[in-house]
Order: structure tokens, then sequence, then C-alpha cells
């Protein structure tokens, strides 16, 4: 027990160390209540048994993610490029751009994300297809298997093919099945794959765009790990301080594509070590626990570690929630669920609802303000705020809002609010450095125009902005020395 007591000082330490150093205090606290509650969740399904409950899942989750997939690319997608305008706001330029490419997410927010839940899916209908043993419930695996890899075309997602071909040849053979009658057609099938997916995206697999992407990521990683290697920069604080180690001429993202990258420069080198250390803990356990029976529980969990080294895989719910229940299963214990473990999952799980909700509410928000349909983006926005009154994209739309609507003194006040938590917002800035403007406050609008650009170089509309009131404070400033000089 004092073992465990010291353990646990030892981490609530470093958390207050890297609480300490977070810019932004909010989203160290979503990231930090995140994390432990899936690890805590993990604690409590160690205790119980979930292959029916994941089969039950399987049977209801998927029919409904692969029909909304299809009718989102054949019906959804025509309809809002017909409705949704240009030039609103960064938010409503990047959905255009999103749909326009044609690549579906389904329910998710990202068609790669949405690539690792159909290949997620797929593992589990071909491990329920072949274990069936009534024609009929066979014939609704095979249909709905089908629809999972019509899915997982549509996402025109070079890593789906990846996680296809890590994940069944893992499953095929730990289950036994590694016959010529199975591996054939899979090679087959993932072949007329990659090479469709490929045709889809020619012209950026010819310019090699999505790796050219990861690379500049993983070196931006690099770099905000080498500002502060042993505490990082805060959990959550990723995405506030990426711009800042943007080199001109690299691709960009607020994620780092790696999920060890970006945890180590959120959380330092110690964090890093720590995750080692757990990893170096299980091994023995891992190879003790490979066989028949959790097949399909080994063959997942190689799917999320090829995730992890291409995207941010945990940071993302859906993923960690996933990782979460297959760990479980693989560490089962057979003993009764401790006390303090439900009651900590209790406890972490409420905030993380609110957060939750408050996201989702926020997403419809800005899905109304896309076109613009303020008044009822404006109602989401709220009700995003009630469920989390710190969640800045919430305010930000409601700035938008009232800036768009010539509401300018509300804008404002938005804003100010933003800017109290969240200091590293390059839009919030420039949005207050127009109304300063428009109130002839210039020496203002000059200086939150200068940290728009400062926070995100590679914007060139906060650039030119910057340029402008620059160059005309300097010719301002040069005609009233003139002026002195001749009087």
């Amino acid at each position: 027990m004092t073992k465990k007591l010291f353990h646990l000082f030892l981490i609530l330490f470093f958390l207050v160390l890297n609480f300490s150093i977070s810019s932004v205090k909010i989203a160290f606290f979503e990231r930090t209540i995140f994390f432990l509650l899936f690890f805590s969740l993990f604690l409590l399904l160690r205790h119980i048994d979930l292959k029916k409950i994941f089969i039950i899942i399987t049977a209801i989750i998927a029919p409904i993610i692969f029909l909304y997939g299809i009718i989102q690319k054949f019906i959804l997608f025509p309809i809002y490029l017909n409705s949704m305008e240009n030039g609103i706001s960064a938010y409503s330029n990047a959905m255009r751009a999103r749909i326009e490419s044609g690549r579906i997410f389904s329910i998710f927010s990202l068609p790669t994300l949405y690539t690792l839940i159909c290949a997620v899916l797929l593992l589990a209908i071909f491990h329920y297809m072949i274990n069936s043993k009534k024609i009929g419930i066979k014939i609704f695996w095979i249909i709905l298997f089908f629809s999972g890899m019509f899915n997982i075309l549509l996402t025109q997602s070079f890593a789906g093919v990846l996680y296809l071909v890590a994940g069944f040849p893992v499953y095929l053979y730990f289950s036994g099945l590694s016959k010529l009658k199975f591996l054939v057609p899979l090679l087959m099938i993932l072949s007329m794959f990659l090479f469709i997916v490929t045709g889809l995206r020619f012209s950026e697999a010819k310019k090699l765009d999505p790796v050219k992407l990861r690379v500049s990521n993983w070196n931006q990683a690099v770099r905000m790990t080498g500002s502060s290697p042993i505490l990082g920069v805060g959990f959550g604080n990723y995405e506030y301080h990426i711009p800042q180690y943007i080199h001109p001429g690299e691709a960009h993202s607020i994620y780092s594509h790696n999920f060890i990258l970006q945890l180590t420069a959120e959380g330092g080198i110690i964090t890093l070590i720590l995750v080692l250390s757990l990893l170096i803990i299980y091994r023995k356990k891992i190879t003790h626990e490979i066989n028949e029976d959790n097949a399909i529980y080994i063959s997942i969990l190689v799917v999320l570690i090829l995730y992890n080294l291409i995207d941010i895989g945990f940071y993302f719910f859906s993923a960690a929630l996933i990782f979460t229940m297959i760990s479980s299963q693989i560490y089962r214990v057979k003993t009764p669920i401790p006390r303090i473990t439900a009651l900590f999952v209790l406890i972490m799980v409420i905030p993380q609802i609110l957060i939750f909700i408050s996201a989702g509410q926020r997403r419809s928000g800005t899905f109304h303000l896309n076109f613009k349909r303020f008044d009822k983006a404006a109602v989401f926005f709220k009700k995003s705020l009630e469920f989390n009154k710190f969640n800045y994209r919430a305010l930000l739309g409601l700035a938008e809002i009232s800036y768009f609507t010539g509401k300018i003194t509300k804008a404002d006040k938005y804003l100010a609010r933003i800017l109290e938590h969240n200091y590293y917002s390059p839009y919030a800035h420039f949005l207050r450095s127009k109304i300063l403007y428009g109130k002839k406050r210039y020496l203002s609008s000059l200086y939150h125009a200068g940290k728009a650009e400062s926070l995100n170089k590679r914007n060139s509309e906060y650039r030119k902005w910057y340029n402008q009131l620059r160059s005309n404070f300097v010719k301002n400033f040069k005609k009233s020395e003139i002026s002195g000089g001749e009087r």
C-alpha cells in the first residue's frame, strides 16, 4: 500500500509540474481527465467478460455507420456543397474543402479516423462470420462485411489498406486459419483496394503528399519537444504551440500524426519513460496471452498500434475507447470489481460527458454557421457553453456571429473572454484586431494583428492584415514627425 501511495504521489507531483507550464490551463484539465478516465476504465473492464457485448455492439453500430457513410457520400455531400458558402470563416472553408475531396467520415471527425473504425469493425465482422453456424446469421455478417469494405474504399485512405494488411494476416495466423484458401483471396482483395485508392487520389499519391505531411509533422513535434524536453509544453497544449515550429514551405497540421511524438511533446521525456516502462512490464503478459481465443483482440491491437504510428491515435475518443476495451480483455482478471475503481471511473466520466456533449453542441453550431444560419448556430453555441463554459471554440463561434451581424461590442466581449483563458488563439486575435481598428484604436489593433501573425505564420490573411497595419502605422508616424518638424 505504501508503494502504491508513493507512485500516486509521484504522478500527482508530475501533473502539478505539467500544469504549471501549460499555457492553456483548460486544455490541460480536459486532456488529463480524458487519459485518467480511460486508464481507470481499463482497470474496471478487465474484471468483465465483454465477448457477448462486442457482438451486440458490432451488430448494431456497424450497419448504422456504414449506411450513413454511403448516404453521406451520395446524398449529403452534394446537398452541402450546393448550400455551403465560401469565405465565412476558416472553419467553414476547411469543412468545404473536406467535403469537396469526397472522402467520407460518417459520424466521425476525420476520414482517417473512420478508416480505423472500419478496419476494426471488418476484423470483428470477419471473426463472427467465420465462427457463425447458422446460415442466416452468416449471410448477415457477409453483407455487413462487404458494406464495410465499400465504406473503407470511400474514405480513399491509404492507411485503410495498411490496417487490413496488418490486421487480417495476424488474425488468420493466431486463429489457426492461415491457409492458402484464405490468404490468396485476401491478398487479391487488398491489392485491388490499393490500386483503386491510388487511382482515386492519384495526384496526391504521385506527389507523396500523405508521406510529406507526416514527415513534416514529425519534425515539427521533435522541434517542440526540443524546446521543453523534460516536462513538455503541457497536456492538451500541442495545437496552440505548433505554429511556432512550422518552417516556411512545410506541410502543417494541428496534430503530430504520431501518438508517441505528440505525447512526448506535451508531457516531455518523463511521460515517454513512464509509457515505455508500462510496455516493458506487460511485455511478458502479452506473449503469454496470445492464443486462438483472443486472436481477434490481438489483431485489432496490432491495427491500433499501426494507427498510432501514423496518427495521434488514442487522442481520439473512439480510438481510445476501442483500445481500452480490447486491452482490458487481453489482461482479464477473474476477480470482483474494486469499489474504489468503480468510484474513480464515475468521478472521471461525469466531466468527460459534459465535455463530450459540449463539443457535440459546438460542432452542430459550426455546421449551421457554415450555412450562415446565425440564429440556429447561436443556439447551439450557447447550449455548448451550458455544459462547458470554457469551450473557447463555442465562444469563438458566438464572436463570429456577432461580428458578421454587426454586433461589434458583443463580439469584442466574447473575444476578451476567449483570450483571457486561451491567449494562443490566432483567429481571436485577428478578429479583435479588426474590431479595434474600427474603433480607431490603431496601436491595440496592431498589437493583436501581430499576435495573430506570430501565432500562425502560415496564414496569409493574418500576415497581409498585419503588414497593412504596420505599414500604415509607419507612414502615419513619419507624417507626424514631418509635421512636428515644420511647426
